[in-house]
């Protein structure tokens, strides 16, 4: 499992968390809610990827003692030895829905009684932790029922362009962008590329230095695409 530990980075204000998402101020404030809790309140987010579930879990990524892991990416270790060494209080998971059954297992039991432990080589280990657990999916269809229930489940929908360009540009300005460019890569990717995806914004203003580079890059990638 990949992630990242940022344990002495400051907490983000309740004002400031959140902040370059537009609308879902009653997500938001579930979010809060939740943080606000004194026992854990898990949250999953499912919808497509052109919606604002990823957003989301980039924000909660600000948290201290956060642990962002992609579902999808597993190592021989997984998330057990991650869990004992570090304790982290937010662990926050993209593509939940692609995590292998091991670290499912762990996942249930520590959302079920906050205590993980692990039989090797004849010892064995256990620990328990205090820790909310926030997850975003494209589709809950593959996850077992014992762990969705354990969930508090958002379904989202996709983006609009009015929502998609505002969202885009206002990651791409808070990037270091040129708001000019910011609002002409935020038009090219959802009209030419033909794309929802804020990530793709992203990319293309990392790279562009002008519209021509804008131009450029769209054409480049459309010659490519599959």
């Amino acid at each position: 499992m990949q992630g990242r530990l940022d344990e002495l980075k400051p907490l983000p204000k309740q004002g400031e968390l959140f902040s370059i998402i537009i609308g879902y101020d009653d997500v938001k404030r579930i979010f809060r809610m939740s943080l606000a809790s004194e026992n854990p309140v898990h949250i999953l987010l499912v919808g497509p990827p052109a919606s604002a579930k990823t957003l989301f879990m980039l924000e909660l990524m600000k948290l201290q003692r956060s642990y962002f892991a992609l579902g999808s990416h597993s190592t021989k270790s997984g998330l057990i030895d991650y869990l004992f060494a570090k304790r982290p209080r937010h662990l926050i998971i993209d593509e939940i829905e692609h995590m292998n059954a091991k670290d499912t297992t762990v996942l249930l039991s520590l959302m079920q009684t906050g205590i993980i432990s692990e039989t090797k080589h004849g010892r064995t280990r256990s620990t328990q932790l205090k820790t909310w657990i926030f997850g975003s999916c494209n589709s809950s269809d593959k996850l077992p029922r014992p762990l969705l229930s354990r969930f508090l489940v958002l379904r989202f929908k996709r983006y609009g362009y009015d929502d998609f360009k505002e969202i885009s540009n206002n990651v791409l300005i808070m990037d270091g962008i040129d708001p000019e460019l910011a609002d002409y890569v935020s038009d090219i990717v959802w009209g030419k590329l033909n794309s929802k995806d804020v990530r793709d914004s992203i990319k293309i203003a990392r790279l562009a230095k002008s519209r021509e580079d804008v131009d450029w890059l769209i054409q480049t990638l459309k010659n490519y695409k599959r």
